[in-house]
């Protein structure tokens, strides 16, 4: 098993401590989920590298992620693609050239929750570009607000695999879920979720994401393509699949990542 790295340990589902992975998932094929990084870190040079969030791939230089997984110094981070089993002798590796996080990002702590994070997105730069191909390619992202004509939504990571966050993957998990509308979303949970937010659920009660998956890619056919619709933010009771997940909704942060990196989204 591949080792995920750990913060100092704190209430919330969506710090890279305890970055998650798909419980309940099903393993993936990088060739299906090609958008899809890995951000590595390692507390000193002479230690291992370590995984520490997922990211999203919109164009050769460029990563959108989750704010959270960007503090605290880049030297000790480093971007990999192009792999689905952290064994694959395979991959990219790149270093991170400049980073943002949007200005409004924000932690709310909740004594029934934990952390709940708002705004919470970023965007890498890399030194050198990513070498495109079927392993290792961009993916369009969304300028629809709101869920309607989202379908065949799905999640993907590396994060933990059970509840418990005592299992790490070696290879990529994803698996199929439900996009709710906030108004469907605010019956099942308090505090209100606000509109820059996608509530994703499991009817089964069986996947969720976890720990690991900070920062990975919520993805859904719109108009009859693929497309990135939002990153992994925060999660509602720790692992617990019986409750909802929340991603950060790109189609909110247009201008941001816009400005920032020089790529307009689709309609």
């Amino acid at each position: 098993m591949y080792t995920i790295f750990k913060l100092a340990v704190i209430v919330t589902a969506f710090l890279p401590d305890k970055t998650t992975q798909i419980v309940a998932g099903n393993d993936g094929a990088i060739e299906d989920f090609p958008f899809i990084a890995e951000i590595e870190q390692r507390p000193k040079r002479q230690e291992p590298w370590r995984h520490w969030c997922g990211a999203v791939i919109i164009s050769e230089t460029m990563l959108v992620t989750s704010a959270a997984c960007l503090r605290g110094p880049m030297v000790n981070r480093r971007v990999r693609c192009g792999f689905e089993n952290f064994a694959d002798p395979n991959k990219q590796i790149r270093t991170i050239k400049h980073f943002k996080i949007f200005p409004h990002f924000d932690r709310n702590v909740n004594d029934d929750i934990g952390v709940q994070f708002d705004n919470n997105i970023g965007v890498i730069e890399l030194h050198t570009p990513l070498k495109f191909g079927p392993r290792c390619q961009s993916i369009p992202y969304t300028t629809i607000k709101g869920s309607d004509g989202f379908k065949n939504c799905q999640i993907s990571g590396w994060g933990y695999i059970d509840a418990n966050k005592t299992e790490s993957p070696d290879t990529l998990q994803f698996a199929d879920i439900s996009v709710l509308s906030n108004t469907k979303c605010n019956d099942l949970v308090d505090p209100i979720i606000p509109k820059t937010q996608i509530c994703t659920y499991d009817f089964d009660n069986k996947k969720q994401p976890c720990n690991g998956d900070a920062g990975g890619p919520l993805t859904c056919e719109i108009n009859g393509r693929r497309v990135l619709v939002g990153v992994f933010a925060w999660l509602f009771n720790e692992c617990d699949a019986k409750n909802p997940s929340f991603y950060s909704h790109v189609a909110y942060y247009t201008s941001f990542i816009e400005k920032w990196t020089g790529i307009t989204g689709i309609p």
